[in-house]
């Protein structure tokens, strides 16, 4: 009978606490507004039985939502400089593309040094005329050995520039005597030819030097330069 009445009379203090404005009530002892801190639980004691509020488990909750908050934030900073770190490693492996041009040298030149050194070879034969030699078999060995080398460094990824104003050189001096000869005996054949063949060959020389060289090898362009790690 002791523990309902006190119970009885708890609560109708509680409800004379509501019927208060809270104006009237000091800061101190006015209600919290907390919907954790402001549920009400039951106590037991040897002096008798009342509702306390429950003060400690909106302390706990604040306290976990809070720390929730600061790991979700954590996580997304984390995964904005993995995405930072692999932006710019794909800025890094990012080839820089040089210019080029569209036909390497000796696509043309070795079978341009073939034909020179067959046919002065030929005409060397048949007629035992030494400007065969001169014209035609040396410097059509050199352009086919020139090209050679050409393609041979062309592959390993190194630079034939050189290899490239040779044979230009060597274009631009048989343009130069194959047009004389055929100024002086008006032959088409073979001096006429030649003159053409040599000024076309000078022309396409002279594209690769100004467009940059042979491009570089698919295979060494597709393989990124190496970076320390």
């Amino acid at each position: 009978m002791a523990a309902a009445a006190q119970l009885h009379g708890s609560s109708a203090a509680k409800a004379a606490y509501r019927r208060t404005p809270a104006f009237m009530i000091a800061s101190s002892c006015r209600w919290p507004q907390n919907s954790l801190a402001g549920s009400t639980k039951l106590s037991i004691s040897n002096s008798g039985m009342g509702m306390k509020p429950f003060g400690f488990g909106a302390t706990i909750s604040t306290k976990c939502a809070n720390e929730a908050r600061v790991e979700e934030l954590n996580l997304r900073s984390d995964q904005v400089k993995d995405q930072v770190k692999e932006l710019v490693k794909e800025d890094e492996h990012v080839i820089p593309q040089k210019r080029s041009a569209k036909i390497h040298d000796f696509c043309f030149g070795i079978p341009f040094g073939g034909l020179l050194f067959s046919m002065g070879l030929l005409g060397y034969i048949f007629s035992r005329s030494t400007i065969s030699l001169v014209l035609g078999v040396a410097p059509g060995l050199t352009t086919l050995l020139l090209g050679t080398l050409s393609l041979k460094f062309w592959r390993s990824g190194k630079s034939s520039f050189l290899f490239i104003l040779a044979q230009a050189a060597i274009s631009v001096f048989l343009a130069w005597k194959y047009s004389h000869a055929y100024f002086l005996t008006n032959r088409l054949l073979p001096w006429g030819f030649y003159a053409s063949l040599s000024t076309a060959m000078t022309c396409f020389y002279t594209y690769v030097l100004l467009a940059g060289g042979n491009p570089p090898p698919k295979k060494l362009a597709a393989i990124p330069p190496p970076y320390p790690a």
